[in-house]
This record gives C-alpha cells, structure tokens and sequence, in this order.
C-alpha cells in the first residue's frame, strides 16, 4: 500500500483513482447516445449501473486516500480532530465491543487514560459504504471525514436516493426501468456535479489540515 506523505501525493493519488472512473462514464454515455431502440434500452441499464459503481466507488476511494494520508503524517491522537479522532478511537472500541474479559476493556481505559500522545492508527475499512451510498450514509461519511454538510448535499438527496440507488437497485433486481437517454445524460451530470464537490472537499481539508484539533496548512 503506498504512503501518502504529502497533499500534492494524496492530490495524485486521487486524481489516479477518479480519472479512470471518469473515463468508463463517458464510455457509458457514448455508447447511450450512438446506440437506439432495444440496444439503446440495454446500455441505458448498464450505464445507470455502472454510474452507481462509481458514485460509491468514488466516495470510498477517495475519503480511504483521506485516511490513508492521515495515518502516513504519523499525528498523535490528541492532534486530531473531533471527526479524526472519534474515527480512531471507533478502531480501538470494534476490538472491545468485541471482547468478553475485563482485561481488553481494561487496556482500552489505559489508553484514554495515559496514551493519547502515542501515534494515531486509523482503519481506512471504517468507511462503509453499506453496499447502498444513499444519501444518509454519505452524509455519515462527511461526518466521519469531518468535511461540511453542504447544502447541495442535502438537497440531492431524492436524487441520490430515488434517481440514482433506487433505479440501480430495480434494475439489480431485474425489474424493468423506463429511462430516457437524456434521462441519463442529465443523471450523469448532476452525480458528477456532487462528487467533483465532495473530492475538492477531501482535497482542501487535507491542505488546510481540517484532519487536525488545530487546522494548520499542510505541505
């Protein structure tokens, strides 16, 4: 797994994981739009498919880079932010919640107690998509992440949730979907739209250090 020690290497890291994603929705679209009739009907339940892949593949690439870098700067717990640090404490408690002897919860008392000034380790898997990115589970990834509650987010969130997840899940289950191909066209922009947000979202909380208790700009 390769380290992420400065913003400019987590910027081409994420510009590496989006540019494919970006480059197979286009391929989506061209074969929608230089396709009709039953042919078109096909790729147009594909495409929806493929456009929800990469919605939540997307957020969970680019918010595990986020974490990835954090835990590669080496910060002590008592660095972090209230977002950061909840994300790795929630590391250490899967392990006691899971423990049946006093003495696991025991360590994990002497951990609040004497090694908050010890480097912080945070599991990137702590970003759950659920198998299904609607619009309350990607609002918890911002939280975790502890980026902005854009409006713009809460407001797409029947778009997210009936446009998008839904339509995916009809068709997932091989029942029909009546969709136009500027239906999808118009789809397509408007996901685009809201992870192009999200990700200058990553990038500049990671410049201007929003990972930390006291937010510095980071190299």
């Amino acid at each position: 797994m390769v380290k992420l020690h400065t913003v400019e290497q987590l910027d081409d890291a994420i510009d590496a994981e989006i540019a494919w994603r970006k480059q197979e929705l286009s391929t989506a679209l061209k074969l929608i739009r230089h396709s009709s009739g039953p042919s078109q009907k096909a790729n147009l339940r594909a495409g929806v498919v493929i456009l929800y892949a990469h919605w939540e593949g997307w957020v969970k690439a680019v918010s595990q880079l986020y974490i990835r870098y954090v835990n590669t700067r080496a910060f002590r717990y008592d660095q972090l932010s209230t977002a950061f640090l909840g994300t790795a404490l929630k590391t250490k408690m899967g392990t006691v919640e899971e423990a049946t002897t006093p003495l696991m919860h025991n360590s994990f008392a002497f951990f609040i107690q004497n090694e908050l000034s010890a480097k912080a380790k945070l599991s990137e898997e702590l970003v759950r998509t659920e198998s299904n990115l609607s619009s309350s589970v990607f609002l918890a990834i911002i939280d975790r992440l502890g980026l902005e509650r854009r409006d713009k987010y809460t407001l797409r969130a029947q778009l997210i949730d009936h446009d998008l997840v839904q339509r995916r899940n009809t068709i997932a289950h091989g029942e029909y979907l009546d969709l136009t191909a500027s239906d999808f066209g118009a789809l397509r922009t408007d996901v685009l739209d809201l992870l192009e947000l999200f990700t200058d979202e990553v990038r500049n909380a990671a410049s201007t250090g929003r990972h930390l208790a006291t937010p510095t700009q980071e190299d």
